[in-house]
């Protein structure tokens, strides 16, 4: 009768963990050149610049909630771009 509680309670205690991902250091992340890496930080960049000045007072979020999403996916646009094999920009790969 013990072990199914405490089953459920290891599945429980388990799944509110965060995640985290090994990530390659260094800016030839995924096989990218100096000037591909420059590139996607300048997209990024631009990409939040974009983002901040979408937001309006009719929004569902605080100004401040808007940026700190903005800044967020950003980060994750970035990383993924810096990390994926021949991504140039999502939903796009460089041609072989």
């Amino acid at each position: 009768m013990r072990a199914p509680h405490f089953a459920c309670f290891l599945v429980l205690s388990l799944v509110g963990q965060p995640m985290t991902f090994a990530q390659s250091p260094g800016p030839a992340q995924a096989g990218k050149s100096a000037e591909e890496v420059q590139i996607i930080k300048q997209r990024a960049a631009e990409w939040l610049t974009t983002c901040l000045g979408d937001w309006d007072e009719q929004t569902h979020m605080s100004k401040t909630e808007w940026r700190t999403t903005c800044e967020r996916v950003s980060k994750e646009r970035e990383q993924f771009l810096l990390n994926t094999p021949d991504a140039i920009s999502i939903g796009e790969r460089k041609l072989r």
